[in-house]
């Protein structure tokens, strides 16, 4: 199974080395965590990843996702805000035909 390769890349080196990261999206497996004064702000990640994404979560980007969640909940506990909405996920009805 091949490795995820997720790299934490900052806005000025990304803006710097913009071309050499866009080739590195060509492998589906690249990730990069993009990070604006240390604090993460977008996951990129090449068309094929994404389209693979769209058919279905591997388990690579599952792990993403636990680790992401878990570096973003940290900085929002060491920068607490107001007040925070649990936004409900809307839930679909079954239809019996």
């Amino acid at each position: 199974m091949p490795q995820s390769r997720v790299r934490f890349i900052g806005s000025r080196e990304l803006h710097r080395d913009l071309p050499k990261v866009l080739d590195s999206l060509e492998d589906p497996n690249a990730r990069f965590v993009l990070t604006i004064h240390s604090k993460p702000k977008a996951v990129l990640i090449g068309a094929e990843a994404f389209l693979a994404l769209l058919r279905g979560h591997s388990t690579d980007d599952r792990l993403l996702a636990l680790q992401l969640g878990a570096l973003v909940r940290g900085l929002e506990a060491a920068n607490p805000t107001e007040d925070l909405v649990e936004i409900e996920e809307p839930q679909e009805e079954l239809v019996g035909v």
